[in-house]
């Protein structure tokens, strides 16, 4: 089942196998902007809209635990990005993310 989840090595499996596999990924909770101006939270909602960090707040897709720990399980830092692989699948997350 793992096999093509990693970055091609045996020692990612097993990794992922005696370390990732048992810790617990939090499911991301989700934020209601209407919610907060509904509270009177409004300096609340205008900092976080001021830092971009509305649209992530909101998301509300799903989430593959699996894959989650296979990304961190995979991580590495190139520079000052951070490289994984899940799936034979490149990403590389730099600053401008």
């Amino acid at each position: 089942m793992l096999e093509g989840w990693f970055a091609g090595d045996e020692e990612g499996i097993n990794a992922y196998i005696h370390e990732m596999s048992r810790k617990q990924i939090n499911i991301p909770k989700v934020l209601d902007f209407n919610w907060l101006k509904s509270e009177k939270l409004a300096e609340t909602r205008s900092a976080l809209k001021h830092q971009k960090l509305k649209k992530l707040l909101e998301l509300t897709s799903n989430v593959y635990l699996d894959l989650v720990k296979v990304f961190y399980t995979n991580l590495t830092l190139d520079g000052k990005n951070i490289v994984s692989y899940v799936k034979g699948i490149k990403m590389k997350v730099t600053s401008e993310v």
